[in-house]
């Protein structure tokens, strides 16, 4: 036994299912040699014949349906081998039991018929075994590339291919010789003078072991399916059925009935394994999805946790910037210029800038790599953001105009396009996020511009183009790594481009250029174009950059689809944008001394927004507790509340509702750190106004005065 145990093991599969069995089915060929054993009768054949047929049926049924189940052309191929052979095997049944009268039709058609559907048979299981074992793979097919995807289409149709060039030539032949076995009788299909009275077996028996042989070959025995044992079993019983009954001399005696009895038996057992293994498959199947129920749950308390830190890091990292960047503003413009003390208040505002612009971008990137970048869509005119975007920039630039070696000038060119019925540039889009791009733009524009070293006025064009659908197949869109892909859209688009005279941008940073911290400046985080790709994708629409054709600098470009809309309602947007800007230039006297309820509980928060509010003559309350300001409050004493959402005792919507119930006339602004908010509470935020924190002094005045007089 000790001298075996080595040998076994790592086989046992092979004794099992093989070796094993081949014990008893030597000794039942060996005993079917005596042709008198047992005799049967007509009917008993039809009998016999009759449970092949109706089992042939069935694994011809399971197997289809088990290639369709999981797409394994390996079962296909065995199924239809199994169908062809059973439809042959019906003829066989019908013809014999019909010409039982005539025994010399019979001597020469029953073995003709079983050898048709025996060689179709043993030859559609090699060629699955040879050829398509391999579909047969439990292969898991994650983080497929679309390139791989498409690869795998192809090699799907080569296989179709192929499966028809081997199934019809055979179907062809073998139910070619069942039919003709009706009228022909085939040269030596019967020997009397010769102990392989049958030597038409021999080609199937062939097939059948070359079949076994490369089952364990190709470790089909390997795979953790009960079918592969069905299917063992099965080809060991075939062949012993092929040898038994290449020594049948006569209808009806021993090899031929019990090679009948085995080819049964062979196919009972296949059925049974393939029944188990769709018990197994079911178990399994069971048992995964309970795991992708489980997992999901877990990348589900994983998302809110993530959720849950951008709420936290967006509160914990761009609330402390707001009391530095307003406070430094203020004593930047109290300090003489020049001054010791204005030099240091300078420093202070231009890092608590950069804190704040390196805070958005940090949790943006965030955001957008688990997918919850909210997009907060309305309709508003293009031309009137770029050049609201342009009017702050000159701002800047007038500012440090002292610092910059160069003079930048920006100018703004709307192309119209012939026989262009476009009215005006209006987008359903997110207003600020689409600033948030041109912002972006137009800084990496700037940067760009004040790296060269000529003496000149450095100039930055930005053209906005609306580009009709019939006219799309004409502008081509270049990636990162600058191959060219045609733009599709359905209807029109506005494609914004953004040209500088700058350096340009250097080979080695352009196949990285779209990906976070892809940086040519030492004073970036270069992660502004890929949050910049990413908002513009999520519209819709596409980014991407040219060289310009004088060779100096780059174009960016990006584009977004243009809101169907007619003339009227582009009116109606326009007028409503125009009233607002002219209520903002006629503010009287009177208006600017304002009463406002700012409720937070951060008290470095109040201090500063108070302190900047009162600056412009506002009349602030201050409150750090929401419940203590809710007690406090009086109907028509306040022309706008400021509310800050996360607070302890009691959140900035639940102060709004209660506040609501008392004055519904008073203007709420919400103050937001950007954190993300359920369905709960999504609608209340989304139909008011919010200041994002932090926001520098000079946009929080300019909105504050549109919000009161608007």
């Amino acid at each position: 036994m000790n001298i075996l145990s080595p040998l076994f093991h790592g086989h046992e599969f092979l004794f099992k299912y093989t070796l094993i069995p081949l014990i008893p089915l030597t000794f039942i060929a060996i005993v079917s040699i005596n042709p008198l054993l047992w005799v049967s009768s007509e009917i008993h054949h039809f009998y016999i014949e009759l449970f092949a047929v109706i089992f042939g049926f069935i694994l011809s049924f399971y197997y289809i349906l088990r290639a369709r189940s999981i797409n394994d052309i390996f079962s296909l191929f065995i199924g239809i081998g199994f169908l062809i052979s059973a439809i042959i095997d019906l003829l066989h049944v019908i013809v014999s039991y019909r010409a039982i009268s005539d025994p010399m039709f019979i001597k020469y058609f029953i073995p003709q018929t079983w050898f048709a559907g025996r060689i179709f048979l043993s030859s559609m299981l090699t060629i699955a075994i040879l050829k398509y074992s391999k579909s047969a793979k439990e292969v898991e097919a994650i983080n497929q590339t679309n390139h791989e995807q498409i690869g795998q289409q192809i090699s799907d149709i080569r296989i179709q291919k192929r499966f028809l060039f081997y199934l019809i030539p055979l179907a062809i032949f073998s139910i070619g010789a069942a039919l003709s076995s009706l009228y022909l009788v085939f040269p030596s299909s019967v020997i009397d003078d010769y102990s392989l009275h049958r030597p038409y077996e021999i080609p199937p028996l062939f097939l059948f072991s070359i079949a076994l042989f490369f089952f364990y070959k190709r470790k089909l025995n390997k795979r953790n399916d009960l079918v592969y044992k069905g299917l063992a079993i099965y080809l060991i019983l075939d062949i012993f059925s092929q040898i038994i009954m290449s020594y049948s001399a006569i209808s009806f005696d021993t090899p031929h009935n019990v090679a009948h009895v085995l080819k049964d038996a062979a196919y009972f057992v296949n059925i049974i394994a393939l029944s188990l293994s769709s018990i197994q498959y079911n178990a399994e199947l069971k048992k995964s999805n309970e795991l992708i129920r489980v997992q999901n749950k877990k990348l589900k308390e994983a998302g809110n946790m993530q959720k849950e830190f951008i709420n936290i890091a967006a509160h914990e990292l761009r609330t402390p910037i707001q009391p530095i960047l307003g406070l430094s503003d203020l004593l930047v413009y109290r300090y003489d210029k020049g001054t010791e003390n204005h030099k240091m208040a300078e420093i202070i505002h231009r890092n608590a800038l950069k804190l704040q612009h390196l805070a958005q971008d940090i949790l943006d990137v965030t955001k957008i790599e688990s997918q919850s970048l909210d997009l907060n869509k309305e309709k508003f005119d293009l031309s009137d953001l770029i050049l609201n975007y342009i009017g702050d920039f000159e701002n800047s630039l007038k500012k440090k105009s002292e610092d910059l070696p160069n003079p930048i000038k920006i100018i703004y060119n709307k192309l119209p396009e012939q026989n262009n019925n476009f009215y005006s540039t209006i987008v359903e889009a997110d207003k600020i996020r689409i600033g948030q791009v041109l912002s972006n733009l137009l800084s990496n524009a700037i940067k760009s511009v004040i790296d060269t070293e000529e003496k000149k006025t450095k100039i930055i064009y930005i053209n906005l183009k609306i580009v009709e659908k019939r006219k799309q197949k004409l502008l081509h869109i270049y990636s990162h790594k600058q191959k060219p892909v045609e733009c599709c859209h359905e209807e029109a688009i506005a494609m914004i481009g953004i040209q500088d005279e700058g350096s340009g941008i250097k080979s080695e940073l352009r196949p990285r250029l779209y990906e976070k911290f892809a940086t040519g400046s030492t004073d970036g985080t270069g992660l502004g174009l890929f949050i910049s790709k990413s908002i513009i994708e999520s519209h819709g629409g596409q980014l991407w950059f040219e060289d310009n054709k004088d060779g100096k600098g780059v174009t960016f470009y990006f584009t977004l689809p243009i809101f169907n809309s007619n003339r009227k309602e582009d009116e109606t947007i326009i007028t409503k944008n125009i009233s607002s800007i002219n209520s903002f230039n006629a503010y009287s006297k009177d208006d600017e001394k304002m009463r406002i309820l700012l409720v937070d509980d951060d008290e470095d928060i109040n201090i500063t927004l108070k302190k900047v509010l009162e600056e412009k003559g506002y009349k602030i309350k201050t409150y750090g507790n929401p419940i203590k300001a809710l007690e406090n409050f009086k109907k028509n004493l306040y022309n706008l509340i400021i509310i800050d959402i996360k607070m302890p005792q009691m959140n900035g919507f639940e102060f709004y509702n209660n506040i609501r119930k008392i004055d519904d006339k008073v203007k709420i602004c919400f103050l937001t750190a950007g954190e993300m908010y359920s369905d709960k509470y999504y609608e209340i935020f989304s139909s008011n106004l919010y200041l994002q924190k932090p926001i520098e002094n000079e946009v929080l005045l300019k909105i504050i005065e549109n919000i009161i007089h608007s």
